[in-house]
């Protein structure tokens, strides 16, 4: 099982602040984005969508105005996103927007799939992600 910080750099991301960041750009100007697994949906059979709010996001205001920063570079510039998923132990206080970082999480990475931000209205965002053809 990979850190945190392991997951972003397998993407050629370097976490500007581990303690509290959840998005970075790779070295290939890719956006890589830590999401909970509890938001995901799959709309069709090679749609993996994740919705969420930066407004339910609280305790993390450095990290929440970076993503934000982020996610409309990403728009802006139709960046690809690479994918860090985030699962709590527990489900308890993630979705009330508490804190994140005393909850107990693993971390994976899915580089077999790529997504673009296909909403984004400066709170509510949407990442579809389809999977790479080889």
């Amino acid at each position: 099982m990979k850190s945190f910080t392991e997951c972003f750099a397998s993407f050629g991301a370097k976490l500007p602040n581990p303690q509290w960041a959840v998005s970075a750009l790779a070295e290939d100007d890719a956006l890589v984005i830590s999401c909970w697994s509890l938001y995901f949906d799959r709309p069709d059979a090679s749609t993996l969508r994740y919705r969420d709010r930066l407004s339910r996001w609280l305790g993390n205001e450095s990290g929440n105005r970076l993503l934000k920063e982020h996610l409309a570079q990403a728009v802006a510039s139709s960046l690809p996103v690479r994918l860090v998923v985030a699962t709590p132990l527990s489900r308890e206080g993630i979705d009330a927007g508490r804190d994140a970082s005393a909850v107990r999480k693993k971390f994976h990475t899915k580089p077999e799939v790529t997504g673009r931000v296909v909403d984004f209205d400066g709170d509510s965002f949407v990442i579809d992600f389809q999977r790479i053809s080889e």
